[in-house]
């Protein structure tokens, strides 16, 4: 607060009316505004000068050196009413408001005595200040204090509760704060005043109709005992505190936490919540008030102040922790949680011996016993279909996360015919184009388990059934039966290609999140595309609760703080590490032959660098160089020439105002060099070329006739109807073949391990796609080494898109995922000059 060298004009009677006046719950007043501006010029000591007389004040404000007002206050009906110099009555309120608090302190400072004029001969009217008598007798004016005043502080459950009474010479007692008070003298008021005044800057507030003082604010009451209470002790003597009081003036102390967890069923666990203070136990109401109120200070009787700490306080939340009796909801959880991410850092958790066990077994990733598993299966497989019995057996979820091409859709029907639900169907959903694979590998591992494929037409049957159904559904029809899904109750549930539930606010995520089975599992190769949000609507799906909230999760996932965020992604990693398996090609698919993977630099055209040097020359006119405030405020456009950039990296036919024939790119033509050395040495070799861009593909093919006339061609995009008759032709022809297939249509569901040539023609930013590409060739079946060609336009935005790719692949291992989405490319690059400025050739 400013040093106040403001000018104060008053007499004594002026002070004692406005004595009066600010007794009064004046603040009431003025509006909201009113009062924050107020207290705000008032903590910078812009009040340059207060004026009193017994009718009104004078209340001068300087803001500037040339910028001053006045107000001046009335007071009407026991209110306050202020007008302005400015006819700006918002102003005029402020500068009231703050003039006020002057007022307060000026009355609070004031140490000399005050005359006081004679009672009035009807005592019984004499107005009472602040509540109290003030009748003093004309002899009395001069005279000494007779007696000494004792503030006198109770803890109560409200809060600080402050009295104060006279001790006279006799060491008997009277109420200082009552209406029949004996008479004051001068020199007594003055200590009254004072404490009036201190007892509103610590925050106390005058309750009229029991004439004491209440600090109801929790968070204030540590600060004076440890601080404001040495101030009043140079006032008066001696501060009278009673037992509560004493106990507050401790300080605040920490409450713990501690969770009894208990079996109660098989898969479900009951936790009895208890709060310690020191040694102590708090009985079940303290407990529930605290847990209800949560963050900060507060006050238990008989205890003192007492505060849950931060992490605790958020456990709180997560957990809906209740020790009341009657809060059953709140004590029966599922066993899992007791992996609670936010749970366990904030409440400790004593568990019984049989859940120590349950959970010693999960962590382990211990394997279930049971019936054979057929000889057909890999090791790796055999142990994926123990893992997920074990997880069912446990009452846990899980995520089978092994990379693509490693037989995930086997080792589901395994479990599914070796774990079979007698009485219930069960369902997979997966994206429509992949539909008829499960089908296909139904049949064909399992050919006596009855598969449904749920149909637009078709609703789910709930009549029972001899033998249990595996319906099949596309996360479409899923989404368009969703009203049906809070009536059944399935045995398996299971999310094939389950980062189709990345976004949580999806009607998809919805539709499945609302679907009710004993075991639900979710299977992806890429569990983190763009995002550790991700993983968390995977495990809503799974588990819901055990990652906590969502806000409080993309709070810790996106923090600025790097060693919070690490930390956070540490302890991620620890609490999945029993729901999650992960198998890598290169590690258990010993069988595979080896993936080259190479980077191919493209040389430009040069109508590819004029298209693509204009391009960003426009965008840097339309969207100026800083990258946070172009994706922030103009994402569409931003992304639009980002977008642009890379199709002029690929073919500058590809932008609408550019006529160029497929031969200027010089992408293309590095791409026609490498297929006539593959495909001109003989043998049926086999390439597919996989493209984002449809267009690039159309455009591609007639070049690709041209040039290779007796190679078959074939292709796959949005528009192929039958997806299986081109793959099935490219299996299974004897000679020479490549297949254009967009990303879009053929990233997922199919199996062209026929090839050993792959062309990624336009890689970009997110690798889980290009992997998810790469795996259609390089999976279970596979014979030959497989050659991967990213094909990179040297000195591009592609180039430095790749670069960056490279340094941050450890987010993969670190957590099961990739790196970000295009959103954190402002923190790799200063300005939209560095990241696509066209560079030339080394």
């Amino acid at each position: 607060m400013s040093t106040r060298l403001s000018s104060r004009i008053y007499n004594p009677l002026a002070l004692e009316a406005w004595f009066a006046n600010v007794a009064a719950d004046w603040e009431s007043a003025f509006p909201q505004e009113a009062l924050n501006r107020g207290r705000e010029i008032y903590r910078k000591g812009q009040i340059s000068g207060v004026e009193l007389t017994e009718q009104e004040a004078i209340v001068h404000c300087t803001y500037a050196r040339k910028d001053t007002c006045y107000a001046v206050i009335d007071w009407v009906k026991q209110r306050p009413v202020a007008r302005g110099s400015t006819g700006d009555q918002a102003e005029a309120d402020a500068v009231a408001v703050a003039g006020l608090y002057e007022i307060e302190e000026l009355i609070a400072d004031e140490i000399e005595p005050l005359p006081y004029e004679p009672p009035p001969k009807d005592e019984e009217d004499a107005g009472a200040a602040k509540g109290f008598s003030a009748v003093v007798p004309e002899t009395s004016v001069d005279s000494p204090p007779a007696r000494r005043l004792t503030p006198h502080l109770e803890g109560t459950r409200s809060g600080l509760r402050l009295t104060a009474y006279w001790t006279n010479s006799d060491f008997s007692r009277e109420p200082a704060f009552c209406r029949d008070a004996t008479t004051v003298v001068s020199s007594e008021r003055e200590l009254l005043v004072r404490l009036t005044g201190l007892a509103k800057g610590a925050g106390f507030e005058f309750r009229r109709e029991r004439n004491d003082f209440m600090l109801v604010d929790s968070e204030r009451i540590a600060p004076f005992f440890s601080h404001t209470r040495k101030r009043w002790e140079q006032v008066f003597d001696f501060i009278d505190l009673d037992y509560e009081a004493q106990l507050m003036a401790e300080g605040v102390r920490q409450v713990k936490i501690f969770g009894r967890v208990e079996a109660e069923g098989a898969n479900s666990m009951r936790v009895d919540w208890r709060f310690k203070l020191g040694k102590q136990w708090l009985d079940p109401e303290d407990a529930e008030r605290l847990a209800k109120s949560g963050r900060g200070t507060h006050f238990i009787k008989g205890l003192g102040l007492v505060r849950i700490a931060e992490e605790q306080t958020d456990a709180l939340k997560e957990w809906r922790v209740s020790v009341a009796s009657g809060n059953e909801q709140a004590r029966v959880w599922p066993r899992y949680m007791m992996f609670s991410l936010f749970g366990e850092r904030g409440a400790q958790l004593d568990l019984e011996g049989e859940l120590q066990s349950w959970r010693d077994g999960l962590v382990a990733q211990k394997q279930a016993e049971g019936s054979d598993l057929p000889d057909f299966l890999r090791d790796y497989q055999a142990q994926g279909v123990r893992w997920m019995a074990n997880l069912r057996a446990r009452g846990c979820h899980g995520l089978l996360a092994d990379e693509m091409g490693l037989g995930k859709t086997l080792q589901v029907l395994t479990l599914l015919h070796a774990h079979p639900f007698e009485v219930k169907d069960s369902l997979i959903v997966c994206p429509a184009s992949v539909v008829p694979v499960w089908v296909g590998e139904t049949a064909r591992w399992y050919p006596e388990m009855k598969t449904v494929v749920l149909r637009a037409d078709q609703n789910f049957d709930l009549q029972p059934s001899a033998q249990p159904r595996l319906w099949i559904a596309s996360y479409t029809q899923l989404r368009r039966h969703k009203h049906l899904l809070e009536s059944i109750d399935f045995g398996y549930a299971v999310l094939d290609e389950a980062q189709q539930i990345k976004n949580p606010d999806a009607k998809v995520t919805q539709a499945c999140c609302a679907i009710q089975a004993e075991f639900r599992l979710a299977l992806t190769g890429t569990p983190i595309e763009n995002r550790l949000l991700d993983l968390w609507t995977l495990f809503r799906f799974l588990m819901p609760g055990l990652l906590g909230s969502r806000r409080r999760f993309e709070d810790a996932a996106l923090s600025e703080n790097r060693e919070l965020r690490q930390s956070f992604e540490q302890r991620l990693r620890q609490q999945l590490t029993p729901f999650i398996l992960r198998r890598e090609k290169d590690k258990v698919g010993t069988d595979l032959p080896p993936k080259v993977e190479i980077d191919l630099i493209c040389p430009i055209s040069d109508l590819q660098r004029q298209t693509y040097d204009n391009l960003l020359v426009r965008g840097r006119e339309e969207l100026g160089d800083d990258l946070e405030s172009a994706m922030q405020n103009q994402a569409m456009h931003f992304f639009s020439l980002l977008t642009r950039l890379r199709q002029a990296c690929c073919d500058p036919g590809l932008i609408p105002e550019v006529e160029a024939d497929i031969s200027q790119s010089g992408k293309v033509q590095m791409l026609l060099t490498r297929l006539s050395e593959g495909l001109d040495a003989g043998g049926a070799r086999k390439v597919v070329i996989f493209s984002q861009f449809v267009q690039l593909l159309k455009r591609l093919k007639p070049a690709l006739q041209a040039a290779f006339p007796e190679v078959a061609l074939l292709e796959l995009t949005g528009e192929t109807r039958d997806r299986a008759k081109p793959v099935d032709t490219f299996q299974k022809h004897s000679g020479p073949a490549v297949i254009l297939v967009s990303l879009r249509a053929g990233g997922t569901g199919i199996t062209l391990h026929a090839a050993d040539y792959v062309f990624l023609l336009d890689p970009w930013w997110n690798p889980a796609v290009e992997d998810q590409a790469v795996d259609r060739v390089h999976r279970i079946g596979q014979d030959r080494r497989v050659f991967v060609y990213r094909m990179i336009t040297q000195g591009t935005i592609e180039e430095r898109i790749q670069h960056l790719k490279k340094e941050k692949r450890e987010l993969f291992q670190d957590t099961l995922g990739h790196l970000g989405s295009a959103k954190e490319l402002k923190e790799h690059f200063g300005d939209l000059q560095e990241l696509a400025q066209l560079l030339p050739a080394e």
